[in-house]
This record gives structure tokens, sequence and C-alpha cells, in this order.
């Protein structure tokens, strides 16, 4: 990195993060909030002309449960809690969050705020704006938060909401009200094989928009992720390889399944014993009726927990010179072939543009579904071998990549964020208006900049022109 921080501060209680700020404000300090580093937007970038000192803030010993409020089911938890962490000791007590990001692993409640995360079983229990009822925002000009949190309320503008994609802008989250939610009774995984990837995504939409039964977690993976995904199976023992070999006869030979056209829906569906067996015949038989196959629960498991895996396969590939990431957008339904097909004819033609050696990769799943579209997660890979400016080129291609996808219909991001990485593509998608806003609230909490991390709106310059596309 151009730009290190300093010196790192680890915060244990709530009023120390007072007291940091107020230093940090009276000695001309910078401070960088800090949750797991699973970022993906170049978030934590330090600014490479920042000429004050950087302190990172660390929120990693600031991660208890406050109190757990078994009647009203909500639990006060502080910022800096790794998901895992939280989920473990719900589930102890009988209860769950609910949230299941790929990075449950390493990222914190804080960091999923002020992001505006979404988890992986976002269908039964919502994304993060839905799961938090209040939270404590840290800032220059003292704390911001709602003193008495109720179910909802009708009170003018509420400030909680400036905390979702803050992205460290404005303060550090110190804690959190959350919804909580019984320990399910039920948990079971399923899968279902589709002859395309469009008949998967008719399944998908019959099932969000007329049977309104929807798992926990339903993912669609195109046939290039389905043939990844059945690369990286571990050595099956002789049972193992027996139902392999059968499964592959019926698909292949009796229903004639075309191996580089079939696709694979991943299901987990979970609550009571009385609510998964309900969804179970919804799924199975709606699957159905558009050629789907059921794949097994075993599969069905296998292929949610690849996900998790997913995040550390790009450094694996760093070594044989492929660069890749994943990156996502949300689309409505009549959109998502067009944004596919934008975003392959792109990285096609960046990759042959920049002589990038073989034939690149691009794999795409529909990870969320809603009312009125879809969320699609892209992974992207190519050979820099022989490439000079190899991040250059990368970036370039990347960006080349968002800007096909914007102008097809899609978003700038789903759940992971902007940053800094993103910044530039704003201007396409906000009136200057809104951007002048954000630049005045950033001020108003702000107003000597401490929280100068420049993500999102306050990395652009005050006249910030679209890139080009």
């Amino acid at each position: 990195p151009e730009r290190v921080a300093d010196v790192v501060l680890y915060p244990e209680e709530e009023e120390q993060v007072r007291r940091m700020v107020a230093l940090a404000g009276a000695h001309n300090v910078v401070l960088v909030p800090y949750g797991g580093g699973t970022n993906v937007s170049g978030a934590l970038a330090l600014p490479v002309d920042e000429k004050r000192m950087i302190a990172s803030v660390d929120m990693g010993r600031m991660a208890r449960i406050l109190w757990v409020d078994e009647e009203n089911m909500q639990a006060c938890v502080q910022a800096g809690i790794r998901g895992m962490d939280l989920e473990r000791e719900l589930l102890a007590r009988g209860y769950t969050s609910g949230h299941d990001p790929d990075s449950v692993e390493l990222s914190t409640l804080g960091g999923w705020i002020a992001t505006n995360a979404s988890g992986m079983k976002r269908n039964k229990y919502g994304n993060i704006e839905e799961l938090v009822v209040e939270a404590t925002l840290v800032t220059p000009r003292g704390d911001i938060e709602v003193l008495h949190p109720t179910p909802r309320n009708s009170t003018g503008v509420q400030p909680k909401y400036l905390l979702y994609g803050s992205e460290g802008n404005f303060g550090i989250i110190t804690r959190a009200v959350l919804r909580i939610f019984p320990r399910p009774e039920a948990q079971e995984y399923g899968s279902l094989v589709f002859p395309t990837f469009e008949r998967g995504v008719a399944f998908l939409k019959t099932l969000r928009q007329h049977q309104g039964v929807v798992p926990a977690s339903i993912r669609l993976v195109n046939n290039f992720e389905f043939r990844f995904g059945q690369a990286l199976k571990g050595e099956a023992g002789p049972l193992g390889r027996f139902v392999s070999r059968l499964q592959k006869l019926v698909l292949l030979k009796i229903l004639r399944f075309k191996p580089l056209e079939m696709c694979a829906c991943t299901i987990l569906m979970e609550g009571t014993a009385a609510e998964v067996s309900h969804q179970r015949r919804v799924v199975f038989s709606t699957g159905k009726r558009f050629g789907g196959i059921s794949g097994g629960a075993s599969n069905g498991k296998r292929g949610y927990m690849l996900t998790f895996a997913i995040a550390y396969i790009r450094e694996f590939f760093n070594q044989f010179h492929i660069l890749g990431e994943t990156f996502e957008t949300t689309v409505p339904w009549d959109r998502i072939t067009a944004v596919i097909q934008a975003a392959e004819k792109a990285l096609f033609e960046q990759c042959a543009a920049h002589g990038v050696e073989g034939r690149p990769y691009l794999s795409y799943r529909v990870t969320q579904t809603y009312q009125t579209g879809v969320c699609i997660y892209f992974t992207m890979g190519f050979s820099a071998r022989n490439l000079e400016n190899r991040a250059e080129v990368y970036h370039g291609i990347e960006h080349r990549i968002r800007q096909a996808i914007l102008d097809s219909g899609g978003s700038l991001s789903h759940h992971h964020g902007i940053g800094k990485i993103r910044k530039g593509f704003l201007p396409q998608i906000q009136t200057p208006a809104s951007l002048a806003m954000i630049r005045d609230l950033k001020r108003a909490l702000d107003p000597a900049n401490t929280f100068a991390v420049a993500n999102n709106v306050c990395g652009l310059p005050e006249a910030a022109a679209p890139p080009e596309s």
C-alpha cells in the first residue's frame, strides 16, 4: 500500500470511542473505523495524499452481546463482533440473527451496517436494514441515535438510515439493537438441476411473484459455476462414485440434459417443521413444472457451503498468474439476460484488446430474488501472464464491465458497497443535488474531516464528471 496507518487503536468501551474522537479532533488526527477487513470495494485503502496522522480504529475488542430481550425478541450488540461469533452466542441462547453473508467468518456487525450488507438467508430474515432496530454512531458532533427504539415510528427523518452505506465517512458505529429469531426447529437442504439457466430463472420468478413461498436461501448458478463446483468436489467413496454415475446417467442419457447448458439451484429451508415441509412441497413441485430435477440434499448443502470457500480462491489462483474477483448488481427481471450478455461481451472485448492470453472466465449466479428483480453475483477471472501493468489492466477491465452493466439496466451494487473502486460511477446514478446533500451532511457531522477515509461521495471532487463509457 502507498499509505499505511500510523497507529492502531483498540477501544473496549463506547466511552473510549468518544474520547478517541474528541482527541482526534483536538490534535488533527484522522480516524478510520476497521471491522473484519473483508471489504472488496477499496473502502479501507487509505488516501495517499493525506498528510495528517492516520489512526486505524480496530473494533475487534468491542465484541460483546450487551443484553438480550427475550420478550421483545431483540438484542443489543457491540459493533465489533464477528458474524460467526454473534451467531454462535445467539444459537447457544436459542436464537439466531438470520444474517449469513459469505464473509460471516470475519465480517462484523458494524461493517454490515456501514456497507448496507445482505446475507444469504435474507429471504426469511431480511437485509441488514431490516434487521437493525436502532444503531449508535459516534461522530465529532456527538452521538447519533434514537433514545428509545420502538418497532416502527413516524417521527420525521430517521437518523439510523444515515448509517447504512456510510462506509466510515461520518463516524464510528459502536453498537446496534437487532431483531432476533428463534433458533430454527428444522433445517433442510435441497437442490434442483434445470436444463437451462433460462428455465431456472423462470422457476425463481414464479416462486417469488406467484407462489409466495421462498426458502431462506435459494441460489441459481449458471453452467460455468455449476461445473466449477463439480470440479471442486472432494474424493468420493465407492458409494458416492456409484450415486454420481447414476445421477449422470439419468440426467444426460435419459433426460437428455446438455452438459454445457444445464444449471443448478441450491436450496436451504429453515423454520418450523411444518414450514419446511410446506416449502419443500411447493419448491419441488414448482421446479418440476420448469423441468427441474432434484439433485439431492447433500449437493444442496455442499453448494451452499461452497460459497464460503470462494472468498479464498482468488488468492489461490494468484500464484498461477490468474486475476479474479467477484462483483454484483441488482436488475429487474426483464433485464437479466441483457445484463449478463453485456458483462460477457465487455469482458471478452477488453481481454482481446489488452492481449490477454487464453479464454477469460465469467460465471454468475442469482443469489437473491425480489418482487421486482434479482441480485446477480458474477465471478470473473483471466490470465495475467505476460501482461505489463497487470493491476492497471485488471481495474480497467473491471470498470468497463461495470459500465456495461449500468448501461444495460443493472445497479452499481447490491451489497458490496461503493468504497473507492466504484465512486467514480456515482454521478451517473445520483443527481447533483443528491451528491451535494450527502456532502453537506458530512460537513455538518464532521466539520474538521476527522473521518477522512474518502469513500463513496466523500471521495469525489465537488464537480465530479461521469467516467468515460
